[in-house]
């Protein structure tokens, strides 16, 4: 699904407008029009409501329309979940979204009333909502979830993640439980987790403890799922912490499976454990196990890999394999992201890899849905195979304060060497609170205004936030 079908049309026709910009800041009004379908008017109607709302929000953001000219102006410090956020948080689907995650049910007629719209008004809602909701496997019925409990909090998970604000992300952080919760998980994998990881286990354990006061969740599916897990000694020492995590909020009897192997679920998935643990867990097989050696077995006929896989590309390949087998459907934030029949070679790449990503994705049945999550599966596997052929794992300089894995910061790293033309004078390496940098690039919507220099990433490092940190640096 798209980010914006959860808008209201108005809203999502703007979100539309200026997605495209995002992608490119300088383009015609012609363009725009052939893009969208809109009339010359209405899209000139939607730039003034974009205009506006970005001001009463105090976002740096602004359309400038010169004749038949059209410039997208974004501050360096404006995040794109704010944007994001400016067009989604008044839409009736979300706000239904929002408050069956805190209330657990609804009764129709008086949700209606507090969102002051009619009771047919808010059936169309809601009926629109369910097409969205069944990419996922799930629906609401009767005012309540149906459908697997760990695709409903993943639904949960892929949304906040796209749109909470710093301040509800800082908030959270800074809760007694929140921090009991990553204090935990350190002491079982015996290593600290990164800002991005610490980030993304807050919003997963917060929506979790939302969830627990829900009766006769859904535990099938994923049971089934992870069924050669039950046994897996790391899976046990978790099990073992059950109280520790959520707040130590009571978990029904009978279920404690069901929810730790839900949370295991999610932590072998998204980055979150460490290295060291995932090859601990993987080493004693499993499904995931049987289909990473597939994948690997797969790159290996097209002569991808040799006799030895270096340890981080096996983590990344091992985490698209979780992704793809324990969760249906994907949240894409705009209408381009990860659409790789439009993506061009890897910039400065010699050879590219689209055909082969496929072919390796051809021949896995896994890796087909038929939902959003394929598209950014082969994405993030193409580049993957891009980052192997260059084989560059060096660190460079820069501040880089990422809430993303290794294979992200390498590759943001590489291509900011190239662009600064491998100026040695120039470094560039992961954020340390404890070291003086004469520019921080970050996409962690809570890092610490400082006196140092900040550009906050959009989205993807693409060449416009290059130039801009050229800009920044050279200034």
């Amino acid at each position: 699904m798209y980010l914006g079908d959860l808008m209201e049309k108005a809203e999502s026709g703007q979100f539309l407008v200026l997605s495209f910009l995002l992608q490119d800041s300088q383009t015609t009004v012609k363009e725009v029009m052939e893009e969208t379908g809109f009339s010359k008017a209405t899209l000139t109607k939607y730039i003034s409501l974009i205009n506006e709302n970005a001001l009463e929000r105090g976002l740096e953001l602004t359309i400038h329309l010169d004749d038949e000219s059209l410039r997208l102006s974004v501050g360096t410090a404006t995040k794109g979940r704010e944007i994001r956020s400016l067009f989604l948080d008044n839409a009736i689907k979300y706000q239904i979204l929002v408050y069956l995650l805190y209330h657990q049910q609804f009764l129709a007629h008086q949700l209606a009333q507090e969102l002051m719209i009619s009771e047919a008004t808010f059936g169309r809602h809601l009926s629109s909502l369910n097409h969205i909701l069944s990419e996922f496997d799930l629906s609401i019925q009767n005012g309540r979830w149906r459908g697997p409990e760990h695709q409903i909090r993943y639904f949960y998970f892929c949304l906040f993640r796209k749109v909470w604000s710093s301040q509800e992300w800082e908030g959270h952080m800074q809760k007694a439980e929140r921090k009991q919760d990553i204090a935990t998980l350190e002491e079982i994998c015996g290593a600290s987790l990164s800002s991005g990881q610490k980030l993304d286990l807050v919003l997963w354990t917060h929506i979790s403890q939302q969830r627990l006061r829900v009766n006769a969740c859904q535990f099938q599916v994923i049971e089934e799922k992870m069924r050669g897990y039950f046994d897996n000694i790391f899976y046990l020492r978790l099990l073992g912490k059950a109280s520790s995590f959520f707040g130590g909020q009571h978990i029904p009897l009978g279920t404690e499976d069901g929810e730790m192997m839900i949370f295991f679920s999610f932590l072998l998935s998204h980055r979150i454990f460490p290295l060291h643990t995932m090859e601990y867990i993987l080493g004693f097989g499993g499904q995931l196990a049987d289909l990473l050696t597939q994948m690997i077995q797969e790159m290996k006929k097209e002569e991808l890999l040799g006799d030895y896989t270096e340890d981080h590309v096996t983590y990344e390949l091992s985490q698209l394999c979780g992704q793809v087998y324990l969760y249906k459907g994907y949240i894409l934030q705009d209408r381009y992201k990860y659409q790789i029949e439009h993506r061009p070679p890897y910039l400065l790449m010699e050879h590219d890899f689209r055909d082969i990503a496929q072919k390796i994705f051809a021949s896995l049945p896994a890796f087909h849905q038929g939902t959003d999550l394929d598209k950014k599966i082969l994405w993030e596997r193409l580049q993957l195979l891009e980052y192997m052929a260059e084989n560059i794992g060096k660190h460079l300089r820069i501040g880089l304060d990422l809430t993303a894995g290794f294979l992200v910061f390498s590759r943001m790293s590489a291509l900011l060497k190239r662009y600064l033309e491998y100026n040695r004078v120039i470094s560039i390496e992961a954020y340390d609170r404890t070291r003086h940098y004469d520019l921080l690039v970050t996409n962690n919507p809570i890092h610490k205004k400082e006196q140092t220099p900040i550009y906050y990433l959009k989205n993807d490092l693409d060449i416009e936030d290059l130039a801009t940190i050229r800009q920044m640096l050279f200034a």
